[in-house]
């Protein structure tokens, strides 16, 4: 009897697996059919066109020939595309389906359904001019819950597409619009101008580092140039206007951003005024039409010059570094000369007789003293003396180059209010050295000078 149950029970099981498989696949083929774009073999490789219209809008969307594929909006006007919201409608475009077909369809009943003259679109299509996809759209069904649509090419069938599927086609360009205030490649840029009511600053790349060039010339502070690019590319708009808006806040200009790029291109940003609560009115190359951005950006726009002042004081490597003399008035000198090419390989010339304490001594001094870094610029004095320069400095410092006639001179005057040091190198640029730094540098000098042996 058991072997006689087995024998009908695993014919039955084998035969509801086979029936569970066929419905599942069923089914899937059937949602598979169902896709608007399944049934048009969309290849989505081949999508570089989406034209669509709607009562409010007439959209072109097209991809730029680029490795990252991005696209554009060049109907109704000419911008970059959100990739956010851009990919949101395609993938949109990609699961609508179809809920029941109309077969045999009649002219009287596209007449009927809205699809004679419809007023919602969709086309796909490839920068070879092959049409991938397009389709119409016409009324809504009776309960309102789908509208008929049929396939531009096909006249005589039609189906119903479900309203929450066209829902994503209600999307304006703005919608789309890539949110960039500015937009540019940062390793392209070779010269940057920021005119607002605090200064006009010009930087310029030169053979890789930045320089200010006016108000004044020197080497620009290559972190505050970074900040400065960063702040452009993480401007956003939050709001955008109308192309011919004419707004009280967009009558005077605030600040002006010019990028300069290496292909000759230039890139413009202008702010004007405010509104408090929405923000900052602004135009750009990169907009096609005025928008509004946060007011945090005026702040960080208001440049003084003085913040991009650097200065390398010594500018050759550290093991490049063949001898150091350090005067003090009023104090023994230290002067030191290498003797090898590892950290502690040096020996002290002055003040003579002196025995070294600690085993790195020598590089913790070195280090001191390519750590002196300029921390603010200062205006040129009526006389160095205004800065305790002359005719008595705080310290001298000369560093000689190896194997070259360079010379790194660095003179330390008196303190000023916020107790850092004031200092110059040719006596035309002067700037203040943090007082932990110079501090530092001095203890570090002590202790080279040791003690008699």
């Amino acid at each position: 009897m058991k072997i006689r149950y087995n024998g009908i029970f695993i014919p039955i099981l084998i035969i509801c697996i086979i029936a569970v498989w066929w419905v599942s696949n069923r089914e899937k083929e059937e949602i598979a059919a169902s896709r608007l774009a399944d049934r048009a073999l969309v290849d989505a490789d081949e999508l570089d066109i989406i034209e669509l219209t709607t009562p409010e809008h007439n959209l072109r969307l097209e991809k730029i020939d680029t490795p990252d594929g991005n696209w554009n909006i060049v109907r109704p006007y000419a911008a970059r595309c959100n990739t956010d919201a851009l990919n949101a409608l395609i993938a949109s475009i990609f699961e609508m389906s179809s809920e029941r077909d109309f077969e045999d369809v009649t002219g009287e009943q596209l007449e009927e359904y809205g699809l004679v003259d419809p007023e919602l679109r969709l086309r796909l299509a490839s920068t070879e001019g092959v049409v991938l996809m397009e389709v119409e759209f016409g009324r809504e069904n009776t309960s309102g819950a789908a509208r008929y649509a049929r396939f531009a090419d096909k006249d005589t069938s039609a189906f119903l597409v479900p309203i929450y599927d066209l829902a994503p086609l209600q999307v304006s360009p703005d919608e789309l619009r890539d949110l960039s205030a500015i937009s540019f490649e940062a390793r392209e840029i070779e010269a940057i101008q920021v005119s607002s009511s605090v200064a006009e600053i010009q930087l310029a790349k030169e053979e890789g580092n930045w320089m200010v060039t006016s108000p004044s010339s020197f080497p620009a502070n290559p972190a505050r140039v970074a900040i400065l690019v960063q702040n452009l590319e993480e401007l956003d708009a939050v709001e955008f206007l109308s192309e011919g808006a004419s707004d009280p806040e967009l009558s005077s200009k605030s600040i002006e951003v010019e990028l300069s790029m290496t292909d000759g291109s230039r890139s413009l940003l202008t702010l004007y005024g405010e509104d408090i609560s929405r923000g900052i009115f602004a135009t750009s190359s990169t907009q096609p039409s005025p928008f509004i951005v946060e007011p945090y950006i005026e702040e960080r726009l208001s440049l003084d010059p003085d913040i991009f002042f650097y200065t390398l004081l010594i500018d050759f490597p550290a093991e490049q570094i063949a001898r150091v003399h350090i005067r003090q008035p009023g104090a023994e000198n230290l002067e030191i000369s290498r003797t090898g090419e590892g950290p502690e390989d040096w020996s002290i010339l002055k003040p003579e007789d002196r025995l070294l304490t600690e085993l790195g001594d020598f590089s913790s001094f070195i280090t001191a003293l390519t750590n002196l870094q300029p921390e603010d610029s200062v205006p040129i004095p009526n006389s160095p003396e205004d800065y305790g320069l002359e005719p008595v400095y705080f310290m001298k410092i000369e560093v000689y180059r190896q194997e070259s006639s360079d010379i790194a001179t660095i003179y330390l005057g008196s303190k000023d209010e916020n107790g850092n040091y004031y200092a110059t190198q040719d006596g035309s640029n002067y700037f203040t050295i943090a007082d932990a730094l110079v501090d530092d540098l001095v203890a570090r000098t002590i202790k080279l000078k040791g003690s008699p042996g």
